[in-house]
């Protein structure tokens, strides 16, 4: 069944066994480069447990990837992302102040700056960061999240960053695949996608992968599936958007 843990193990082993070295972004931004690269990035949304299920897949491959943790829900952990930094693994912080801040910039930009300073003063190493992007928020004023580096275009030096993981990389030098949704962009499962990445169809991958959308069990990862394809059909997500919405405009 796809997306379990299983299936990923044999994506890693795969793109190992094909030649790919991974990367992180951090290292990706600071200009390291493999004849065949595999930019690993994963976004931990609720549980920090699943990234340390996909660090030991990965370390048995011999891979290093970054993890994006965000701090606002159960995700922040600290004892994980240390062990993960630990181990090798570069740590960052997964962003959505603008969505949190109702899209006032100077508000959301404040709140970057406490919530980078306090991963950091907690002993982690924030060199790069990452957009959220939440279906469920409503934009008003704004698209993405990372549009406070276009407001506040100082905002990656004064904060000591390399970059941030979208607006810093250059999309037309590698393939972006990603399995948001618990689909992938690129192929219709994960066994095509191997079948690509062994064919050396991609010298540069840049991969994003949510460890929350992935199972131990075929039971779990059909169910996610399955409620995946209705939130898009029942478009469930634009609804909860427009209804929080309607509400936060009558609060005021």
């Amino acid at each position: 069944m796809d997306f379990t843990f299983a299936a990923y193990k044999k994506l890693m082993e795969s793109a190992a066994n094909a030649g790919y070295q991974a990367i992180t972004v951090r290292e990706y931004l600071q200009g390291i480069r493999k004849p065949l690269t595999l930019i690993l990035r994963h976004d931990v949304e609720w549980n920090p447990r699943r990234a340390l299920a996909f660090a030991e897949l990965e370390k048995a491959c011999g891979f290093r990837s970054t993890f994006y943790f965000r701090v606002d829900t159960k995700a922040f952990d600290l004892s994980i992302m240390r062990q993960l930094q630990d181990e090798g693994f570069e740590v960052g912080y997964h962003f959505n102040t603008l969505d949190r801040c109702g899209g006032d910039f100077n508000k959301a930009i404040a709140l970057f700056e406490r919530e980078l300073k306090m991963l950091r003063e907690a002993g982690i190493k924030v060199e790069t960061v990452c957009s959220h992007g939440d279906p469920r928020v409503k934009k008003v004023g704004y698209k993405v999240n990372n549009e406070i580096f276009l407001k506040d275009p100082d905002l990656r030096s004064r904060n000591g960053l390399l970059g941030e993981a979208y607006l810093d990389l250059d999309f037309s030098s590698l393939t972006y695949l990603s399995d948001v949704g618990i689909r992938w962009n690129k192929a219709s499962s994960t066994q095509e996608l191997i079948f690509k990445i062994v064919s050396h169809e991609w010298p540069v991958i840049y991969m994003l992968t949510h460890p929350d959308y992935w199972s131990c069990s075929s039971l779990r990862a059909f169910g996610l599936r399955l409620a995946a394809k209705g939130i898009r059909y029942f478009r469930v997500n634009q609804i909860i958007a427009s209804v929080r919405h309607i509400v936060a405009l009558l609060r005021r």
